[in-house]
């Protein structure tokens, strides 16, 4: 589905850029860790990421090695135009499931991931960010 939106985007920039927008100004060490990735296959896709104008890589003050990960304005109008991709997506998990059924995936996806995360805050901002859906755990 992603493949075919014509954003030309891969399902791994779309996650790299996402976390670039939930964790504005981490260092690309820090967003490799949190989304489970090796360190050069997140390098790779804000490589891309920053070929499109999506992000832009800027120097750590307190360490010169390490690069902060900013997102573009441009990022902001590709998420909010991705936006009804994710709705048919979800719409797509979610079909011919009640809504009793959607609340226990959702609760048991968050416990799966409050067990293999170490950061509680990622837990609780992945579910901001997408509301209570199992897509929110992603």
């Amino acid at each position: 589905m992603v493949s075919e939106s014509g954003f030309g985007l891969t399902p791994g920039e779309i996650r790299a850029l996402t976390h670039v927008l939930r964790f504005r100004g981490s260092r690309q060490a820090l967003l490799a860790e949190r989304m489970g990735v090796e360190p050069m296959t997140l390098s790779a896709y804000l490589d891309r990421l920053e070929a499109r104008g999506l992000i832009k890589r800027m120097m750590d003050s307190s360490d010169r090695r390490a690069k902060l990960i900013e997102p573009t304005d441009a990022a902001f109008v590709m998420m909010s135009e991705l936006e009804p991709l994710f709705g048919r997506i979800l719409h797509q998990l979610m079909q011919g499931m009640s809504e009793d059924e959607t609340l226990a995936v959702t609760k048991g996806l968050e416990k799966l991931r409050a067990n293999l995360v170490s950061d509680p805050q990622l837990v609780s901002a992945s579910a901001s960010a997408i509301g209570n859906t199992p897509l929110a755990v992603l």
